[in-house]
């Protein structure tokens, strides 16, 4: 069991610390944070290859397939998509580079890493 000392009214105690309290300090998980800690890799493999994106194909072969993507998922759910691939690819330049300029196509400019 731990304790700590505490000062009141000029006293000096040695108080137990309870273990329920302390689990009434954790912070709150809002259902978003708990969704990206949770999705860690992609949920539909190969959704963006079947709309003919591949990260070292020419920059405009690229454009016209994400255009395809943007109109068939929506841009919020292929920058998702494309964030995954990020994730996934984060220790290799060579590809990681060419899925910054991805997203930055698809969110015109505007990039949160």
């Amino acid at each position: 069991m731990k304790y700590r000392t505490m000062k009141k009214n000029g006293k000096r105690r040695v108080i137990p610390i309870s273990e329920k309290n302390s689990y009434s300090r954790a912070r709150k998980v809002s259902s978003r944070e708990l969704r990206d800690d949770l999705m860690v890799g992609i949920r539909h493999p190969g959704s963006l290859t079947s709309v003919g994106y591949h990260i070292q194909e020419p920059v405009q072969k690229q454009h016209a397939a994400l255009d395809k993507a943007v109109k068939k998922y929506g841009r919020k759910e292929t920058l998702e998509k494309l964030s995954d691939l990020y994730r996934l690819d984060y220790h290799r330049p060579e590809l990681k580079a060419g899925i910054v300029s991805s997203i930055k196509y698809v969110s015109g400019g505007k990039r949160n890493d």
